[in-house]
């Protein structure tokens, strides 16, 4: 695999087109109303453009031809499937999709991925303790089932600026480095190409000091389709058999748990109101940190800090080889936890 720019300077590079195409296209966003305005929940001050994903799905694209990443993995079946999602994603920021529709259209695009681009689970290790599940004929729909919840989540995380972004680049950053320590370099480069637009993105997306407020979003589009970029390489990491894991399945869900954990609790809460699972509300941990007096700033570091602890618990758990059942109940007993404490306060 070659490329005509060495890769060091090809993500350099890949960075300041990112910002250049959010400087030229926020104008087009505005004229064509691919914005999100104020209101109910969204307490943002004037319309922002929704192009964060478009933007960062398209370089990464491009990055990825450049460096000839289809020769070493299946990176063409994989944009294929993501670009279609995210088509369908700018379409519901701007006419807005029956949520059924998308729904469908979630499940097709994951079915797709798992049977053409290989992120599929065969194995969930020694999950309960009890030895090694296999999944059989179980693993294509466990699979699809795990990357629609994924997509779901972090759709639902989004919900402060930086905060999705940045639990994104936290889990890639992670799987970048358990990739390139395992020797599999071509997938710790295709997520080095996924995080140069991802971080030129949160430099407008998150709150710092040179920024008090975001002035791009991601908008449906991008977390969907960066969030199903983010399931292929986790379940990619997870695939093998046995001894062959890069990473066994129980880690991956500490690398991912903050927002599948608060996703998770809130099912059973919409569903104990009586209302439906899937519902936009303030229920979210994040919009409580915020109800509770923390700034959106404040709140966003504090649960990317959470998020930070969960990916370095899956870490280092594997390093000093604890056992996949602790890592699991340990898991369970925070979903179980924080669904109680739900329940009894909401």
């Amino acid at each position: 695999m070659t490329s005509i720019l060495p890769y060091p300077l090809l993500a350099f590079v890949g960075f300041f087109m990112t910002l250049a195409l959010f400087w030229g296209l926020r104008p087009i966003a505005n004229k064509i109303g691919l914005v999100d305005n104020p209101g109910g929940r969204k307490q943002h001050d004037g319309a922002i453009p929704l192009i964060g994903g478009l933007v960062i799905v398209l370089v990464f694209f491009v990055l990825g031809l450049i460096a000839q990443l289809h020769s070493a993995i299946n990176f063409l079946p994989l944009m294929g499937g993501v670009l279609f999602l995210l088509t369908v994603g700018v379409m519901d920021d701007k006419v807005h999709v029956q949520p059924w529709v998308r729904f469908v259209i979630q499940i097709w695009v994951s079915c797709y991925i798992v049977v053409f681009c290989g992120a599929e689970i065969e194995n969930l290790g020694n999950l309960l303790g009890f030895g090694e599940i296999d999944l059989g004929y179980l693993a294509k729909p466990f699979s699809v089932i795990c990357l629609v919840l994924l997509m779901n989540a972090i759709n639902m995380f989004d919900g402060l600026d930086g905060l999705a972004g940045g639990f994104m680049a936290i889990v890639l950053g992670w799987l970048m480095l358990v990739y390139a320590q395992n020797g599999h370099d071509f997938h710790a480069l295709s997520i080095l190409f996924l995080l140069t637009p991802l971080c030129a993105f949160l430099f407008l997306n998150m709150r710092h000091p040179l920024r008090e407020k975001a002035s791009v979003f991601l908008g449906d589009a991008g977390s969907l389709s960066l969030g199903l970029l983010v399931g292929f390489f986790a379940i990619s990491a997870a695939k093998g058999q046995g001894t062959e894991f890069i990473l066994p399945p129980v880690a991956i869900i500490w690398f991912v748990g903050v927002p599948v954990i608060d996703a998770f609790s809130l099912f059973f809460v919409r569903l104990k109101k009586g209302g439906h699972p899937f519902e936009a509300d303030r229920l979210h941990l994040h919009y409580k940190l915020v109800d509770h007096g923390f700034s959106p700033k404040n709140t966003v570091y504090i649960l990317l800090g959470l998020s930070f602890v969960f990916c370095a618990i899956g870490y280092f758990a594997v390093v000093l080889d604890v056992p996949d059942y602790i890592l699991t109940y340990s898991w369970t007993a925070i979903l179980a936890g924080y669904t109680a404490y739900n329940l009894k306060h909401d």
